[in-house]
């Protein structure tokens, strides 16, 4: 036995991208890239000699596909026939009463895992893959809760969507919990999992994550794309990554503390977004440039005006700025004056104490406008 599988996870098929900045035609876009990703994950299944696609969760995103993304995924897993597709529902396409899973027909070659354990789908001689599904949003179940197999000394992988909490993100949401140690001592040869956006391939414990194989966040600036594994007749099980994603997401950091005017700002800003975005396609990156250093009160940083000159500037499809600088400025100082000035910033000084986190963030942005107009700066809104 010697069988090939590609697997992906983590598509969110109509994703909004508005954490992104994506809106209009670029967020439909970034949607058709999505597509295009599974397209292509087919094609290189086909082109590979896989017996299957298999998907770890997340495939689609229930609150926002439709009849059209029905549509699409049938018509897309029927020509990969004879081809098998193994669908293991995550958190964000759970195995919902009225959801897509559970109200389209699917072609012959997809199988839609549907309880919540463990359960055989025979893939080939001596070869099974165990799936689940997610039966609502918010499963804490353990997806190795249940053992493979019966020791008929065939190879069984499994295949699920949770949190390894021995490695979750810091942030991560917990679904599914388990541990990788519990892979092997479970029987399985593989876990093919989904969840996390970043890949990880674990061949000590048989943990495999691919990531989400378009950038969703600025945060996923890594090659990315499907898995190919292979399971040879002795049971070895290898993992071959790819990089095929045509998307990409990239951050700049653009050191402001020198900056004595907003032109200086967009400068910095413009060469910073140049060197991150060297070599990638213009028109298919999404950028974040960060802005960081202490900086003149009087010295604006508008955050559009930033983006519009950065996109003019590199050409990218979207650009995303945070301002992280901070005032270079004593508060201490400033409260001594016997101006308006320095009256003001006594007050914002007194409301401050005993501050939660939120309240000192706002109070924070308050001194910094308040101190700007003041000065007869133009304020510039982070």
């Amino acid at each position: 036995m010697s069988i090939r599988l590609l697997h992906i996870a983590d598509l969110h098929l109509d994703r909004a991208f508005a954490g992104m900045g994506c809106q209009g035609e670029l967020a439909i876009r970034r949607r058709l890239g999505l597509r295009d990703a599974l397209r292509r994950a087919g094609q290189t299944a086909l082109e590979r000699g896989c017996s299957a696609v298999t998907i770890g969760g997340d495939l689609y995103e229930h609150d926002r596909a439709g009849a059209a993304t029905a549509a699409f995924l049938v018509e897309t897993f029927a020509a990969w026939q004879p081809m098998q597709v193994l669908l293991a529902p995550g958190n964000h396409d759970a195995l919902l009463t009225g959801s897509i899973y559970s109200r389209t027909e699917w072609p012959a070659n997809v199988h839609l895992f549907s309880s919540e354990t463990l359960s055989p789908h025979q893939l080939a001689d001596g070869l099974t893959v165990w799936g689940l599904a997610h039966l609502e949003p918010a499963w804490q179940g353990d997806p190795l809760a249940s053992p493979a197999g019966s020791g008929d000394g065939g190879v069984h992988l499994a295949l699920f969507h949770g949190a390894e909490l021995g490695s979750r993100p810091d942030g991560k949401s917990i679904h599914g919990p388990f541990r990788s140690a519990d892979i092997r001592a479970r029987g399985f040869a593989a876990a093919l999992c989904g969840h996390y956006h970043r890949r990880r391939v674990d061949e000590a414990s048989g943990l495999l994550y691919p990531g989400s194989p378009e950038p969703l966040t600025f945060d996923e600036d890594e090659a990315r794309g499907p898995v190919i594994v292979s399971i040879a007749g002795d049971g070895t099980v290898d993992y071959e990554p790819l990089a095929d994603n045509r998307w990409h997401a990239c951050t700049a950091v653009a050191e402001v503390g020198d900056a004595r005017s907003l032109g200086d700002v967009l400068q910095a800003a413009c060469a910073a977004a140049a060197v991150a975005c060297g070599g990638r396609d213009p028109d298919r990156t999404m950028l974040r440039v960060d802005l960081r250093g202490q900086i003149d009160q009087a010295v604006p940083a508008d955050t559009f005006t930033v983006e519009t000159a950065v996109r003019d500037g590199c050409g990218v499809a979207g650009v995303r700025v945070r301002d992280l600088t901070s005032p270079a400025l004593s508060v201490a100082a400033i409260g001594a004056e016997a101006t308006v000035r320095g009256a003001f910033a006594r007050a914002v000084a007194e409301a401050a104490e005993g501050a939660g986190d939120d309240e000192q963030r706002l109070l924070d942005d308050a001194l910094r406008y308040g101190l700007q107009a003041l000065g007869g700066a133009e304020v510039g809104l982070r």
